[in-house]
């Protein structure tokens, strides 16, 4: 879906509903992390995440969050409905300006391609994306990597 467009607001919520939220801002960038936190907090292979400015991220409904440290020390907090218990988002407690969206909860995530996938040595083998760079997470430059998804993503209007 190379440089197509896509309208904003971007819209999605949870699974019963009671959460919704509306993204007014482009996505800074479309990653996948196949690190052990996770795959348990997506109970899934890997998690598919859209990190977006928080200023652009309205949400409404019953949220609640809880804050976990990841193996590398660093403080993130996930936010999911009170009802239905579906994680939305998650934020580096040090980086409030910046949240992860989780790209399963989007109305249409269909423009939601990865540029990249991350701690790939701890990833299900079968779960590896072919084509998507790997980078070590000691070299994930978040500046860097929005440039390159940003050169091939969606036009948001």
């Amino acid at each position: 879906m190379e440089n197509s467009k896509v309208r904003l607001p971007l819209l999605g919520g949870c699974l019963c509903g009671a959460v919704r939220y509306s993204l007014n801002g482009a996505p800074l960038l479309v990653h996948v992390c196949h690190c052990h936190d996770c795959q348990s907090v997506s109970g899934s292979a890997y998690s598919l995440t859209v990190l977006v400015p928080t200023a652009a991220l309205a949400l409404t409904g019953p949220l609640e969050s809880f804050t976990r440290t990841t193996a590398r020390g660093r403080e993130v907090r996930n936010a999911a409905c009170t009802k239905c218990r579906a994680g939305l988002t998650s934020n580096d407690v040090a980086r409030p300006d910046f949240t992860g969206l989780r790209a399963g909860t989007l109305d249409d995530a269909s423009w939601a391609v990865p540029v990249v996938q991350t701690f790939v040595r701890s990833a299900i083998p079968w779960a590896i994306i072919p084509g998507v760079e790997q980078v070590d997470p000691k070299d994930f430059n978040y500046v860097n990597l929005s440039a390159a998804w940003r050169a091939t993503a969606p036009i948001f209007s």
